[in-house]
């Protein structure tokens, strides 16, 4: 079942999983990806799909930032945490609660859910930036909330300011091998 986003204008878009499953990914080509027969439809449409799909992608993940491959850090998780919640705010309000982010069983991967269908999943070592002999403390259902409540702010800053969290990063890296 399609999720209808609305972006204030009195319209309301359909967009179906998959598509909002690429829109979330960081890689704007991948995001953008479509297929030959797409390609050879937008030829004949007065509102070229092609150029929705920029727009809905600049959308949810902001101005593409120059020299991100320069970062000692990887934001991929902290992106796709925003780019989630960002297409959540775009749902018709009746829609929103079809949206979920949670914790695998086992606390070790992020995931999100539409309709109860996983569109996309993020390895909790990965967005923190620690290493994978890192073990957690299992975390109660309060304090799950409270982490994806964190992150969800912090992914939002992260997302629009990269370059701040690399500081944070390395001094964070620097106490773990303490």
């Amino acid at each position: 079942m399609p999720v209808t986003l609305s972006f204030g204008n009195r319209h309301n878009y359909e967009i179906n999983h998959s598509r909002l499953a690429r829109l979330m990914s960081p890689d704007k080509e991948e995001a953008l990806y479509m297929g030959v027969w797409d390609r050879f439809k937008d030829c004949f449409r007065t509102h070229k799909k092609q150029e929705v799909l920029e727009v809905l992608y600049t959308l949810i993940h902001g101005c593409e930032r120059e020299n991100q491959a320069e970062l000692n850090v990887d934001i991929t998780g902290m992106e796709k945490i925003h780019a989630f919640t960002q297409l959540k705010q775009y749902a018709n309000p009746s829609q929103q609660d079809r949206f979920v982010m949670r914790f695998d069983m086992n606390q070790t991967q992020v995931l999100f859910e539409i309709d109860g269908k996983v569109i996309d999943k993020c390895n909790l070592h990965r967005l923190l930036n620690v290493s994978e002999n890192c073990i957690f403390k299992v975390m109660e259902e309060d304090e799950e909330e409270l982490f994806l409540k964190i992150c969800i702010k912090y992914g939002e800053k992260i997302a629009r300011y990269p370059e701040l969290l690399e500081g944070f990063a390395n001094k964070l890296k620097d106490a773990v091998n303490e």
